[in-house]
C-alpha cells in the first residue's frame, strides 16, 4: 500500500470509531442512572400453592449495604424473641428483564454489626428474583418482585 491508501485508511477508521456507536450512546447509561424501588415479597409453598408471608422486604437500587431487621424466635443467643439484621450490597436491577439481583449479608444480632459485615463484604449470598418465578430463600420461604416503582 501506498502512504495514500494508509492515510485514508487510518482516516476512515478515525471516522468510524468517531461516529460508531459508543457505550455511552447505547442508553444503558440513561438506564442505569434511573432509580428504582424495589418490593420484594416472601411467600410459603403448601401443595403447589404459594402464598403470601406478608413479609416484605423492600430496596432501592441505587444504595448500597441497605439494611432491614426482622423478628427471630429465641435461638442459641437469645431465648427470647428478638431482632436480626442483615444488609444487602452489590445491588443491579434491570428493568427490561425485570430481574434485581443483590448480595445479602447476615444475619448479626446488633445493626452496627451487619453494616460492619456488609462493609467489609464478608460471607455474602448472591440471590436473584424475577417478577414471574419465585426463588427459593429458605426450606419454605419463597421470594418474588411484587412491585417496582421508578423514583
Amino acid at each position: 500500500m501506498n502512504k495514500n491508501k494508509i492515510s485514508l485508511l487510518i482516516t476512515t477508521i478515525l471516522i468510524i470509531n468517531l461516529l460508531g456507536c459508543s457505550k455511552d450512546d447505547s442508553g444503558v447509561e440513561e438506564i442505569n442512572s434511573t432509580s428504582w424501588t424495589i418490593t420484594v415479597g416472601a411467600f410459603s409453598l403448601n401443595n403447589g400453592i404459594f402464598t403470601a408471608l406478608g413479609n416484605e422486604l423492600i430496596f432501592d437500587s441505587k444504595e448500597e449495604c441497605q439494611v432491614w431487621s426482622r423478628t427471630a424466635q429465641g435461638d442459641n443467643h437469645n431465648s427470647n424473641s428478638h431482632l436480626h439484621y442483615n444488609a444487602a450490597a452489590d445491588v443491579s436491577y434491570d428493568n427490561n428483564l425485570i430481574i434485581f439481583s443483590w448480595t445479602e449479608y447476615g444475619p448479626e444480632i446488633t445493626q452496627a454489626s451487619i453494616e460492619n459485615t456488609c462493609s467489609d463484604g464478608v460471607n455474602g449470598v448472591s440471590k436473584v428474583v424475577n417478577d414471574y418465578n419465585y426463588y427459593q430463600d429458605k426450606p419454605n420461604v419463597y421470594l418474588k418482585i411484587t412491585n417496582v416503582v421508578e423514583n
